[in-house]
């Protein structure tokens, strides 16, 4: 089944605008991105409909990553899944431009909160997107299969559609 993730530009911006401050001691900022989703001729779009910054005191201090979310941070997200019933995504950027990938550590780490939305979701793929300046990557988790899948396409909506192919 294709998945295909779909987002306004003017949220991507804002997204960009938040993950391009500065914090005190984490190097890079990350957020969640919630999406309604729809089954259409075999392919589930995911629709972006809100970003979700990580609050300043909800990193942790570490030098194993650029930017560390704490425990409050996932709960808040978990949160938010559970009360409006959609799908989440982290997201983070990598500064460069050109198509993005994940490094090893990005995987390992979403391997162990991704599941956690199952417990709240779990009738809903959640994943992780990382963006560059001027691109994206993405993948999603469904419950069954239990590994990552790339996402099919990514569109960016707006004046002109940006469409990202994996």
């Amino acid at each position: 089944m294709k998945k295909i993730f779909r987002i306004s530009d003017q949220l991507l911006k804002t997204i960009h605008k938040d993950l391009s401050r500065k914090h005190q001691f984490a190097l890079e900022r990350v957020g969640f991105i919630s999406c309604k989703h729809a089954e259409v001729s075999g392919a589930v779009i995911f629709i972006a409909d809100h970003y979700h910054p990580i609050a300043d005191e909800d990193y942790l201090n570490s030098r194993e990553a650029g930017a560390m979310m704490g425990p409050t941070a996932i709960r808040k997200a978990l949160q938010y899944a559970y009360n409006e019933s959609v799908s989440m995504f982290h997201v983070h950027r990598h500064e460069h431009y050109g198509k993005p990938s994940f490094s090893k550590l990005d995987i390992k780490e979403s391997a162990k909160f991704i599941p956690d939305f199952w417990k709240v979701r779990p009738e809903f793929d959640h994943g992780t997107l990382v963006l560059s300046h001027d691109s994206a990557f993405g993948l999603t988790w469904d419950k069954e299969q239990k590994a990552p899948q790339v996402f099919t396409e990514i569109n960016v909506i707006g004046r002109p559609i940006w469409k990202f192919w994996s």
